[in-house]
């Protein structure tokens, strides 16, 4: 990110309000103001502003909030200043309300005072939709921190900060928006920042879409809905994979790029172990989806109806009715066994599964399952290869669990950890977390204590399913957990298992896996050490519990 240049250094304090008035104005028992607006504070403790005004007689004072004085507290007829002092800052991110009523033979008169906050940001508009051809656009918003401490970053090399200007808390910044060359429109972002002590705070977000150059609509939908085989199995009976896209218009289809993401998707899919081993048993196919925008959100059409969540969040929404009615494109397939993947036209990291879908017909759980994943940076990325195989490998045809935690997510909550073990008990799924560290009842035991997996470093870790207390996982680093590392072995055994009872229609046992692994597994040793953390978590999968349409 390049920082613009920053903002235009001005003065916090608000001018004193002064009043005045001709002694015709006064009244015999009354006050007497120029006062038309709250008396303003700014946010740091011993902050002071005044209030004039004109007394007919002796007047008293009294203050509604303890974080406010006021001095003096009484006084004489004629001419009087109040001086109005904040005891303590505002650290709060809103602004703190008192008032100040003044008494007099009866008479009472309320000011209004507003401390305000030194983190406040209030954008005019949070989105802006620019065309094509670019242009300016102009990003409002008022803020009480000081300016030299106020940077405008933004990400986008198009994107340039042209003008910029302060009027009080008031901010305008123009930024000059170059013309768009691709036919893909693209997202860049204008972030406000405070800088304090020499670090940095992202307090909000404006988001820039700018249109592709030949337009973002499409007007031919001939090829919706065509089918192509990927792959066939030559193991087994075949589990189904159904890849399609999202955001996709019709010129990004016939120039190709739609079969190009899918293309490599497929190939993505076969990368880590044991998938990579066991692909003869999958069938893959692609189903042609065109939208008719290639925009996410704000009353785009998209063949899904897939939204990204804010920045700050890597949730992704979607049509998942939809989604189940293009896999029905393909025939004879085993719908309730099937993965769908949706790849979404965007570059943005995020990734969110969906299972627990019910087969209505006979109201039993299906194995179906969905994967929305944008192609993180392109399509050809190591970053999309793993954030695809944590979602659509790991969540959507294993149902993994997340083995990462939030910092400030503590113990996991009682209900969450009763719906795991039911998924746990009733289905055999996730796998790779439990709850105990009883190293004789964790789902794992008998690869603690078998010498061949000795050098996995396989263990019991507290943390996972996003929560640091309670719950815990078989090694400190996976596939699960920052999307870099391989599966491991409580993981592999899980899609082993999967693959085989479907597959083949044979129960696997816990030496058939070994024997398998331990021809195939012999890379993954070396990827699951513990590294911090390159990207933030991907959003919790999602389980749905209801009827397969």
């Amino acid at each position: 990110m390049k920082p613009f240049l920053l903002l235009a250094n001005m003065a916090l304090l608000c001018t004193l309000l002064l009043a005045s008035c001709s002694k015709e104005e006064e009244t015999a028992s009354g006050f007497s103001f120029n006062i038309t607006d709250d008396i303003i504070l700014t946010w740091e403790e011993g902050a002071q502003n005044t209030v004039s005004f004109q007394s007919a007689s002796d007047w008293q004072a009294a203050l509604s909030a303890d974080w406010l004085t006021a001095t003096p507290m009484e006084g004489p007829a004629g001419a009087n200043v109040i001086t109005l002092k904040a005891t303590s800052e505002n650290d709060t991110d809103e602004s703190r309300t008192a008032t100040l009523t003044l008494t007099s033979n009866g008479a009472k008169q309320t000011i209004n005072v507003r401390q305000e906050t030194s983190d406040y940001i209030r954008l005019e508009q949070p989105f802006y939709l620019v065309d094509s051809e670019g242009g300016e656009i102009e990003v409002n918003f008022s803020t009480a921190i000081r300016s030299d401490k106020l940077h405008i970053l933004g990400n986008g090399s198009w994107i340039n900060q042209k003008t910029k200007s302060r009027s009080l808390n008031d901010y305008s910044v123009t930024l000059e928006i170059a013309p768009n060359p691709e036919v893909k429109s693209r997202i860049g972002f204008m972030y406000i920042v405070k800088e304090e002590n020499q670090e940095q705070q992202i307090l909000t977000t404006v988001t820039i879409v700018q249109e592709g150059n030949t337009g973002s609509e499409s007007t031919d939908f001939s090829a919706d809905g065509n089918v192509k085989t990927l792959q066939e199995s030559n193991k087994g009976k075949g589990i189904p994979i159904v890849l399609m896209g999202d955001g996709f218009i019709d010129t990004e289809i016939s120039n190709g790029a739609y079969d190009k993401a899918m293309e490599k998707t497929y190939e993505n899919l076969f990368t880590e172990e044991p998938m990579k081993s066991l692909k003869d048993y999958f069938d893959v196919y692609s189903v042609t989806a065109v939208s008719k925008s290639n925009i996410f959100g704000y009353g785009y059409e998209t063949a899904f109806s897939c939204i990204l969540a804010e920045e700050e969040s890597t949730l992704i929404t979607g049509d998942n009715v939809a989604v189940m009615s293009y896999t029905h494109c393909v025939e004879n397939i085993d719908h309730d066994n099937a993965l769908a993947i949706v790849i979404l036209n965007a570059d943005k990291y995020a990734g969110t599964t969906y299972f627990g879908f019910m087969n209505p017909s006979n109201q039993k759980m299906t194995e179906f399952a969905i994967a929305y994943c944008p192609m993180v940076e392109n399509a050809e990325t190591d970053i999309f290869r793993q954030v695809l195989t944590h979602e659509a490998i790991g969540h959507g045809f294993a149902k993994l669990e997340d083995e990462y935690a939030y910092e400030d997510n503590g113990e996991i909550p009682e209900d969450e950890a009763t719906t795991i073990r039911n998924l746990q008990s009733s289905y055999g799924w996730a796998q790779n977390v439990d709850f105990t560290q009883d190293t004789k009842k964790i789902l794992w035991r008998k690869f603690l204590t078998d010498e061949r997996y000795a050098d996995e470093g396989l263990g019991i870790y507290e943390g996972g399913c996003t929560y640091t207390k309670g719950i815990y996982r078989p090694t400190e680093n996976s596939m699960m957990n920052d999307n870099a590392a391989g599966f491991n072995a409580p993981s592999r055994k899980a899609i082993y298992d999967r693959v085989m009872k479907e597959g083949t229609g044979n129960a696997p046992t816990y030496e058939s896996f070994v024997d398998f692994d331990r021809q195939t597994s012999q890379v993954q040793k070396t990827r699951c050490p513990a590294s911090p953390r390159k990207n933030k978590p991907l959003a919790r999968p999602r389980f749905v519990g209801n009827h397969h349409f």
